[in-house]
């Protein structure tokens, strides 16, 4: 009925439009009219030079051109006249009548053809309508590959949670008896790539019971009230395949809070859906052993009403894997490529911080594409390492051609960091240290965390910004000059460093408070800055630029002292322009570095200098 109504609307706005220019196009090219004792005039002064019938109607035409019409009350004594006086008589037929009757024909036909073709579109969308849900079943034993528990890893603490989800589903009868209920609905939240929809699918496994999976964009339509109805048709069918499981992966598109949203256009037509589906949670019983299943990676924008207790019961947070998690995802993809028998999914699990299950898989993929592209019949370990490179930093740009300059600062800059990160405490070991542009970046020096930290100390974070100053230092010393290489260091560095002041109150002058609040869910968005004085704002930038000068500092004094390392390993760089952990170990550990970098300390001269004209005796003397 909705698609009828706003197809005649449309009909009629095209009709009144039509008319109306119809209209203005008759009212410009419409003759004057006039009086017929006027006309009588003009006919009794023989000025009239011809004169055309349409029936009672009568156009008249002078010698100078001008024409008008007339209603003439007798047409055939006035046809005798004009004979009489020799006036030009010509007969037309008067076609308005007739046209008229042909748009109101056509006009009939055209409205009878859109209440056809609404009608018709009505019927199918109902029919589409119909079997949106019985599309969206997967049977348990439909032939499809079957996920369960076993192939889902990482995440033992939501799987665990789960469990009970399944047990319910497998024998409700025993919550039943005791008189427990079990949860309506469950809402899985995280950052993207978590294993959100695996685990829902793994759920339906476990229980071996039908599963109905959908999209929350699904349920946007351009046309009013078609979500809904979809919401009531899911359930409907729903309860004919009972026990089941209803997932609906981003419900973040339909569940938007309404708070504050205006009531038109799609908006409205969200809020109906939402409505719809708070009224189908709260309708079907106990005993339908239905359990609705929704993931998202903003639940700060979920309406109110869909989180509370009887509807989405439980709330689930899936997190990006710790490094027992990492390695057991990494070993259940394993069991689908060649791996090398020297494979150690430990160390590759240590490469990878911060990586969810979806990157994970996508590592493994890489590894096995750069092992099969260089002929090999098993995954190395080099060869997660070039595939961590390349989802980290992009692919190597072999086309970017540097001057011999330009590679000899980029070695200094990376080494810099290298040097610094080696020499401050408690700091996360180098992984890789490299010169080949890949992607944005045109070097880059890679630290790799032994154990996953779960919080950061002052001190930690301090080192931290010494090592993104490294490279912009060691720029300095070896030629007195700054870059824009270390752009993105500095931005790195810049974001720590407000964050310690504005979000984590490690200021001792503004002290324990919170400047900054996140308000973008699990997803990287803008934070939001609290309103504060302008006094406030200005002892925040004080502090902020204190700790980036004195990491500067910091790095400064580092790499002074260390300045022949700084010229070593660059040297190196220069020729090999890769080096891994290990290989960087023999250069820091070489048996007589220490002893000629004291020397030259000592005894410094302006040849050892890199730069030609400007010496840096006085800074390594800092």
């Amino acid at each position: 009925m909705a698609l009828l109504i706003r197809n005649l609307f449309i009909f009629f706005i095209i009709t009144i439009v039509f008319a109306g220019s119809y209209g203005f196009w008759q009212l410009e090219n419409q003759l004057r009219q006039v009086s017929y004792s006027e006309f009588r005039h003009c006919m009794d002064n023989h000025d009239l030079v011809a004169t055309t019938f349409k029936g009672n109607k009568v156009i008249a035409e002078h010698a100078a051109g001008d024409k008008y019409s007339t209603i003439v009350p007798n047409p055939e004594k006035l046809i005798s006249e004009l004979q009489e006086r020799k006036i030009q008589i010509n007969f037309e037929k008067d076609r308005s009548e007739l046209i008229f009757q042909a748009i109101a024909i056509i006009y009939i036909l055209l409205l009878l053809i859109t209440i056809i073709i609404s009608l018709s579109k009505k019927k199918k969308i109902e029919e589409e309508e119909n079997k949106f849900a019985s599309d969206k079943l997967i049977q348990p034993d439909s032939g499809q590959n079957v996920v369960t528990f076993d192939d889902v890893a990482g995440i033992p603490e939501a799987l665990e949670e789960l469990q009970e989800i399944v047990n319910f589903l497998k024998e409700p009868g025993q919550f039943e008896k005791i008189g427990a209920v079990s949860p309506k609905g469950v809402l899985l939240q995280g950052p993207p790539g978590t294993g959100k929809t695996l685990l829902a699918r793994a759920i339906a496994g476990e229980a071996k019971v039908p599963f109905y999976s959908f999209s929350g964009s699904d349920f946007v339509e351009m046309f009013v009230g078609v979500g809904a109805s979809r919401v009531r048709d899911i359930f409907k069918e729903a309860k004919t395949n009972a026990p089941c499981i209803i997932f609906i992966d981003e419900i973040d598109a339909v569940g938007g809070s309404r708070a504050g949203s205006s009531s038109a256009g799609g908006q409205d037509e969200r809020s109906q859906t939402l409505n719809a589906l708070l009224v189908e949670m709260d309708g079907f019983s106990t005993s339908d052993t239905i359990v609705v299943i929704a993931a998202t990676n903003r639940p700060d924008i979920l309406d109110s009403a869909l989180r509370r207790p009887g509807r989405f019961d439980r709330q689930v947070n899936i997190l990006a894997p710790d490094l027992k998690g990492r390695k057991k995802i990494l070993e259940v993809h394993g069991q689908k490529v060649a791996l090398s028998p020297s494979i150690d999914m430990n160390e590759i699990a240590h490469m990878v911080p911060g990586f969810t299950g979806a990157e994970l898989a996508n590592l493994v993929n890489e590894a096995a594409l750069m092992a099969a592209r260089e002929g090999k019949e098993t995954v190395h370990k080099v060869d997660f390492e070039l595939a961590r490179d390349r989802i980290l930093m992009g692919v190597e740009r072999k086309g970017v051609i540097l001057s011999e300059y330009d590679r000899k600062v980029l070695s200094f800059h990376e080494a810099g960091h290298a040097i610094v990160a080696k020499s401050i405490p408690n700091a996360d070991p180098i992984l890789k240290i490299t010169i080949v542009p890949r992607g944005r970046l045109l070097g880059q020096t890679q630290q790799v965390s032994l154990n996953d930290r779960s919080s950061q100390s002052i001190e930690f974070l301090k080192g931290k910004l010494a090592i993104l100053m490294g490279g912009r230092a060691a720029e300095e010393l070896a030629f007195q000059h700054k870059t824009s290489g270390a752009q993105d260091d500095i931005v790195k560095a810049t974001e720590i460093a407000t964050n310690m002041i504005c979000k984590w109150g490690m200021s001792d002058v503004l002290g324990p408070q919170a400047m900054i609040i996140d308000d973008s869910g699990f997803l990287d968005g803008a934070s939001q800055r609290l309103e504060m004085s302008d006094e406030t704002s200005v002892i925040i930038d004080k502090e902020i630029r204190k700790l980036l000068d004195d990491a500067y500092a910091e790095a400064l004094k580092i790499l002074g002292q260390e300045y022949y390392l700084l010229k070593q390993l660059a040297a190196i760089l220069l020729e090999v322009e890769t080096l891994d952990d290990e290989e960087f170990g023999i250069v820091i550990n070489y048996p007589f570095t220490d002893k000629i970098a004291a020397g030259i300390k000592a005894t410094h001269n302006c040849q050892d200098c890199i730069a030609s004209d400007t010496c840096i005796h006085s800074k390594l003397k800092k």
